[in-house]
């Protein structure tokens, strides 16, 4: 992030005087719907300007400046401009400046001088976390849609990229899905790659362009950024989730892992490979529930139970058939998402239900962390209902009981 964009503190921004009116929170429905709205287009600029300073730092021309420098988005501009006509409405007059609303950035929306119709728990979250997007920021970023951004996020370029690749590399209708599946594991199990690691890969993955670039090379190029360092490299990572440490003392920092910081050595000949910040977030991370989930399952017999990992390319992230124990049952099939996102809220405005997949029951289910937080499931099934019909929520311990006990069940039959 620019240093000059983050300038200031909330008291006197820019040398604007600070605000101790609040507007009393609103609670209808449409109010809440405009300001998570106003929200999501503020983060898809705070995303534009990451990327937009990653590319000065790379050199690359930026498409958009002025005399001053780059210009701000689109999406910031035009959420500055419905965050000043809330502030307006309510007699004041904030933002002043663009100096100001950065500032804000980094407190709890509860403290916004303008009173936002949020859930409870989103009100905690701020959208900047040092120099870096929070969780809140980044969910809210992806959610946005917006055209200022949504063509260059790292996850929807990584993704597009893990299917491609896929899909070069694949013969027959079995292959792709069993290459997505093995890439999508690499993804939550190879958080750092060192590049003795990546040629054995492209042994496995050899299809390429015309041009002789392989598919594979550009998977990993969008997921992870090279760092040199020929040799052995020692680095400290967490030994639950393998996530780089990045100076972190004691507990791992992501979502859900108490592993321990240790250290892990990687052979390499010219250097190694490390996810992008992005790539951990909407892969790695939530992916841990994802493959705990999977790893569970695959504990249960094949005969009572058939699991297909991210059917269709990702149109959910299993499908459970238990299949029948003699001939004339029906097929029964449940289909889950397994989310880990820091607000419920946000959760259900993204989520749709894939009707590709015929299912008896379609779940979303929560990681255990998650499910802890007070209000969270409570703040989920509310904000779903009227959004999508027939979706339950359950928490991964609750879902892999309840398809234990169906899996006896059907045997039984």
């Amino acid at each position: 992030m620019p240093p000059a964009y983050l300038a200031g503190k909330i008291d006197s921004p820019g040398g604007e005087e600070s605000f101790d009116v609040k507007v009393s929170h609103r609670s209808s429905t449409l109010q809440a719907n405009e300001d998570y709205t106003t929200l999501e287009m503020l983060c898809a600029g705070l995303a534009r300007i990451r990327l937009d300073h990653q590319r000065v730092q790379d050199g690359t021309p930026l498409q958009s400046t002025t005399q001053d420098g780059p210009a701000l988005p689109q999406a910031w501009r035009a959420a500055r401009r419905r965050l000043w006509w809330m502030g307006r409405v309510a007699g004041l007059n904030w933002p002043r400046n663009d100096l100001n609303l950065f500032a804000h950035c980094r407190v709890p929306l509860s403290t916004w001088p303008v009173g936002l119709s949020l859930a409870e728990g989103d009100l905690t979250a701020v959208l900047l976390d040092g120099d870096e997007l929070s969780e809140f920021a980044e969910e809210a970023a992806a959610l946005a849609g917006h055209a200022d951004v949504e063509a260059e996020l790292v996850q929807n370029q990584t993704f597009r990229a893990l299917v491609t690749c896929a899909q070069r590399n694949g013969t027959s209708e079995r292959e792709v899905p069993r290459n997505y599946v093995r890439l999508r594991r690499l993804l939550i199990a190879e958080p750092v790659l060192s590049d003795r690691r990546v040629l054995a890969l492209a042994r496995i993955f050899p299809a390429a362009e015309a041009s002789g670039e392989l598919f594979i090379r550009q998977f990993l190029g969008t997921a992870y950024t090279f760092r040199p360092e020929p040799g052995k490299v020692r680095l400290a990572v967490c030994q639950g989730c393998g996530n780089p440490a990045d100076g972190a003392v004691g507990n791992c920092p992501t979502p859900g892992c108490t592993g321990p910081t240790g250290t892990q050595t990687f052979e390499t000949l010219d250097g190694y490979w490390l996810q992008h910040r992005a790539t951990r977030r909407f892969f790695h991370d939530p992916g841990l529930v994802e493959t705990r989930i999977l790893d569970r399952l695959a504990e249960l017999p094949p005969s009572a139970v058939e699991v297909e990992a991210w059917p269709l390319l990702d149109a959910w992230d299993s499908a459970v058939t238990f299949v029948p124990s003699a001939p004339g049952h029906p097929v029964e099939r449940w289909v889950i998402d397994a989310k880990d996102c820091a607000s419920p809220t946000q959760l259900a405005r993204g989520f749709s239900s894939d009707a590709r997949i015929m299912a008896r029951r379609r779940i979303i289910v929560l990681p255990m962390h998650r499910d802890k937080v007070p209000g969270y499931r409570t703040d989920l099934v509310r904000e779903l209902d009227g959004r999508v019909s027939g979706i339950e929520v359950l928490n991964e311990e609750e879902f892999v009981r309840q398809v234990t006990r169906r899996a006896l069940q059907v045997v039984a039959r």
